[in-house]
């Protein structure tokens, strides 16, 4: 799972627990069983609601890398690239921490099960009493002992199930005896002692959710009030083990694993067996009708407000995005590069020098790339005479100075050479301005205007509308990631491209234009949003074509 997804996880099992934790007292629910077959189905979601639940796809950040033979094949100079600055990699640590956390609640859990095994082995003393309990409950084959060693009643194993009973409880009266043990026996016969082992490994693995701590709690106690139910019913005296709850309340001593003597639910479990009165089954029915309409409501609510997204191997099958194409090799792949840093340097005014001097030697190191490419590319020769008179002017050293200016006209007169042979186009001082922008778009309001063209694909895009206020943006149920432009990263070139898009009445889009402009960019956004499809806009019950805005991001995998 990945870190948005468990974070997500974290906040669905948060807002569940939120959504039922007061609800059955809100509905005065009073029965036992209901209460426990209710906080189960709970912790059960939550831990099935990962698996059953539909994941939503990644829409509109997308992140890719280059492959092997991409990063291979396009590099910029070691030394024109700054080295990225190192960060905590929270994701790891957090990692580890909860990893640690596991470990150690695991460990714990395997102590006390030693510890018990212990108890079993030491200062033991068959009881021959309570026969008539252990055949009125089913637990006839099930062996008693007085322990020295144990502070509470203890019940444990699975397929060779004991009872330990403290030897304080010698003094007790026979009624007191009597609760302790129907209490551990029915236990033993619901096989509660697997129950805990398994809730309690539950615990270890989700120990820093504090909702999923206090729902097994909930579960544990429920399991509690149900056996004490049964207790009672099978001895006949509510006073008798009320008394014997009330006891062990008062009880100083470190408490152990058995479920009988845990304090921190006695005094729940004691208000609860002193309100005498039953519900009818008619007020069951309808305390369980509104606990199941809220457990799902609950679940609804959180699934949908921390959804979970499809990781890369899903969208990969369900997408199909299309392979990536050969890297560019050509001088002006790289020139544009150039350019690139060229344009940064000139225009962002709040640049260090450093900063200038970093762009510039990375400009340099692209047009560098363009001349192994074609020695005599005339836009190179030129650009990077530029910034070597620019890098000159950043230079203190006077000898350093004059070698990049002797450098920087070397590169200008071979450009004017190649000029008088007809390669291409100099201007009389011998450099070359920044191409100009590409034409605007027709624009109405500050937005691309779509011309309708009715007889285009009989009708599909004419007269479209546009999505927002009353005309919700339609769902996606075609997505292709765009492929990151190797140049691109290697340039560390990132951020936001904004596209318009006309969505044909089925879906399609028949158009895209660039209205944010990242020029690495542009293209590989163009290419992937083309080949997303949607879900038709409806006006009035009928499909129209639509005019949208999407965004694709690009950032470079870290």
């Amino acid at each position: 799972m990945s870190p948005a997804n468990a974070l997500a996880y974290f906040g669905q099992v948060t807002v569940i627990v939120a959504a039922c934790a007061g609800l059955p007292r809100l509905v005065g629910l009073r029965s036992p069983t209901v209460q426990h077959l209710f906080w189960r189905i709970v912790l059960a979601v939550c831990l099935l609601l990962p698996i059953v639940q539909p994941r939503q796809p990644d829409e509109m950040v997308f992140v890719a890398a280059p492959s092997p033979a991409h990063a291979a094949s396009v590099t910029v100079s070691p030394a024109a690239v700054a080295a990225p600055a190192p960060r905590a990699d929270w994701v790891a640590l957090a990692t580890v921490v909860i990893a640690a956390g596991i470990l150690i609640r695991l460990a714990w859990i395997v102590v006390g099960l030693a510890r018990l095994r212990r108890l079993r082995g030491s200062g033991i003393e068959s009881v021959a009493d309570f026969d008539d309990l252990r055949q009125a409950i089913g637990a006839a084959d099930v062996p008693i002992f007085w322990s020295a060693a144990a502070l509470h009643p203890v019940t444990f194993g699975v397929r060779r199930p004991i009872v330990l009973l403290p030897m304080a409880i010698k003094s007790a009266d026979a009624a007191s005896q009597r609760a302790v043990v129907a209490h551990e026996l029915h236990h033993v016969k619901r096989h509660d002692w697997l129950w805990t082992i398994a809730e309690e490994i539950v615990r270890a693995v989700f120990w820093f959710h504090p909702a999923m701590w206090w729902l097994i709690s909930r579960v544990q106690l429920a399991r509690e009030t149900v056996v004490d139910e049964l207790s009672i019913l099978t001895t006949n005296a509510r006073r008798a083990y009320l008394d014997t709850l009330l006891a062990f309340a008062d009880d100083r001593g470190v408490p152990s694993t058995a479920s009988f003597s845990a304090r921190r639910h006695l005094f729940h479990r004691v208000m609860l067996l002193s309100k005498e009165g039953s519900m009818s089954s008619t007020r069951v029915a309808v305390a369980s009708c509104v606990l199941a309409v809220a457990l799902a409501g609950g679940t609804w609510k959180a699934v949908n407000a921390f959804p979970l997204r499809g990781g890369p191997a899903a969208q990969q099958m369900i997408f199909s995005p299309a392979p990536p194409p050969p890297p560019p090799q050509t001088p002006e792949a790289y020139h544009v590069v150039a350019t690139h840093y060229y344009e940064i340097v000139m225009k962002d005014l709040t640049l260090t020098p450093a900063e200038k001097r970093e762009n510039i030697l990375k400009g340099i190191a692209a047009e560098d790339r363009a001349l192994d490419v074609d020695p005599n590319y005339i836009p190179a020769l030129v650009y990077k005479n530029i910034l070597l008179r620019l890098q000159a002017n950043l230079t203190a050293n006077p000898s350093d100075q004059e070698r990049l200016i002797a450098e920087a006209d070397a590169l200008r007169q071979t450009a004017i050479v190649l000029r008088g042979k007809g390669t291409g186009t100099v201007i009389p001082d011998g450099t070359m301005p920044p191409p100009p922008p590409p034409p605007p778009p027709p624009m109405r309001g500050g937005t691309m205007v779509f011309a309708p063209h009715g007889a285009e694909v009989e009708g599909m895009t004419a007269d479209p509308v546009r999505v927002g206020g009353d005309i919700t943006a339609p769902m996606k149920i075609r997505d292709v990631k765009p492929v990151y432009p190797p140049l691109a990263q290697d340039a560390g070139v990132q951020g936001a491209v904004a596209v318009e898009v006309l969505i044909d009445s089925a879906g399609y889009v028949a158009r895209a234009h660039i209205l944010r402009s990242i020029p690495l960019l542009d293209q590989a956004a163009l290419d992937a949003v083309k080949q997303w499809r949607f879900v038709p806009v409806q006006v009035n019950g009928q499909p129209r074509a639509a005019i949208m805005t999407v965004t694709v991001n690009f950032t470079p995998q870290q």
